[in-house]
């Protein structure tokens, strides 16, 4: 992990500055060069900082999947696809297959990139984007496989919330790919290359592409992202470097049945369509109160910076609540959910707009935790029944939840261990 004083290609900033000074110095010799020598240094490495995410590889490292890593890529794409083979031994096998494949043409693009694995891809000339395969398993594809008694109970299936809106066909799944880098169209070759592999034993079932500000356009790359909405989506989330990430992100299963998911995280996928014209209608001090943060800062309303602790309980001269009793995070707090924490991984999405003219945007929606049990369903829950004031203005359309095995050397998804094989 780079220190705060090195730059994203592993020099450190000291060393750059120094380099910097020195062409500096240098132009003292030659009067208005010094300036322009000195600018040019800075720039340059300010431009390596920025597009070094897009010269890099990502795959796993430290035992965690790719897309636990940070930074979080520019985009990503997400597909559930089911088994074509319903039940019995075809099924167990057509899984313990898709699984074998994955693995290995997972491994084979993290080391390789998808250009030197296909002829003629469309990756070709490409830097490796840090490009990131991450698969999920769904409860159904270990019933459809006769797997039933290693379904950890984390897995059981989400309840029904008031506010869902949610349509059969974006929900659920046999088995999910998270794919994400720095450039679409590495990431919509890899993506290609993986569902071919395996098209004789899965059908797609739902897809849906997410995507963030890139490390290149922005301003401070290690600033946390905006959605669509204009909101700082992300504060406060679990790093893989602090102490509280392993208890509240990776799961504990010492049952001998349940073995190939210890260490492991389960992760809610939710695809929540953002109504963005209603949104954009309200004023700013309005949209500011549904969240609970400044819209210019993202701290929190009454404090001074995005990090800061919300006060829930610092009242105005008027004697009502700085953060109003419906505000989004207010209802979200750990204060007001026993405790409960996920690491959220938001991303926007824009399909246009449909036949009727209405807006397809919004929020794929990740959350990664140890058990959805103790973490998404009671925030959710609270969300629901606190009555959010963000709830007039999205709509929960499509929901899924999948078991993401740990890392492991030599067989990355445990698909022998899990299927007897």
């Amino acid at each position: 992990m780079k220190g705060p004083a090195e730059t994203a290609d592993g020099h450190r900033r000291r060393d750059v500055l120094a380099a910097a000074g020195a062409a500096g110095v240098a132009g003292l010799a030659t009067g208005t060069v010094t300036g322009a020598a000195f600018t040019e240094s800075r720039d340059t490495a300010d431009r390596d900082a920025a597009l070094a995410p897009a010269r890099s590889r990502a795959g796993d490292r430290d035992g965690l999947p790719p897309a636990l890593l940070t930074p979080t890529p520019a985009h990503v794409h997400l597909v559930a696809v089911d088994l074509r083979s319903e039940e019995g031994s075809r099924a167990r096998e057509a899984a313990r297959r898709v699984l074998r494949i994955w693995s290995r043409e997972a491994a084979a693009l993290h080391e390789h990139g998808p250009a030197a694995l296909v002829e003629g891809a469309p990756a070709q000339g490409l830097h490796p984007a840090s490009l990131g395969v991450t698969l999920g398993l769904g409860a159904s594809l270990l019933a459809k496989a006769g797997a039933g008694d290693r379904v950890p109970p984390h897995l059981e299936e989400l309840p029904a919330f008031g506010t869902d809106h949610l349509r059969p066909s974006w929900c659920g799944g046999d088995l999910l790919l998270h794919v994400g880098a720095e450039d679409p169209v590495v990431l919509s070759s890899a993506l290609n290359h993986l569902l071919g592999a395996v098209a004789a034993h899965v059908r797609v079932r739902w897809s849906l592409p997410g995507f963030q500000r890139s490390a290149a356009a922005a301003a401070d790359p290690e600033a946390t992202p905006r959605n669509l909405m204009g909101q700082i989506d992300g504060t406060v989330n679990p790093h893989p470097s602090e102490a509280l990430f392993g208890p509240q992100v990776l799961a504990v299963h010492p049952e001998p049945a349940l073995a190939w998911m210890d260490g492991g995280t389960y992760v809610v996928i939710r695809r929540v369509r953002m109504l963005l014209d209603d949104w954009f209608g309200l004023d700013p001090s309005d949209r500011e109160a549904v969240i609970g943060r400044r819209l210019a800062t993202g701290a929190p309303l009454g404090g001074t910076a995005e990090d800061d602790r919300p006060d829930l309980t610092a009242v105005g001269e008027d004697g009502a609540p700085v953060i109003p009793h419906d505000a989004h995070i207010r209802l979200a707090a750990p204060e007001n959910t026993l405790g409960a924490r996920m690491l959220r991984r938001g991303f926007n999405y824009d399909l246009g707009w449909d036949t009727d003219g209405n807006r397809e945007a919004g929020l794929v929606f990740t959350a990664w935790q140890a058990d959805p049990r103790a973490g998404f369903t009671p925030v959710q829950r609270a969300l629901d029944e606190g009555g959010d004031a963000l709830n007039p203005f999205i709509r929960h359309e499509g929901s899924a939840l999948f078991a993401v095995p740990p890392v492991r050397a030599g067989d990355p998804w445990t698909a022998h261990d899990l299927l007897g094989g």
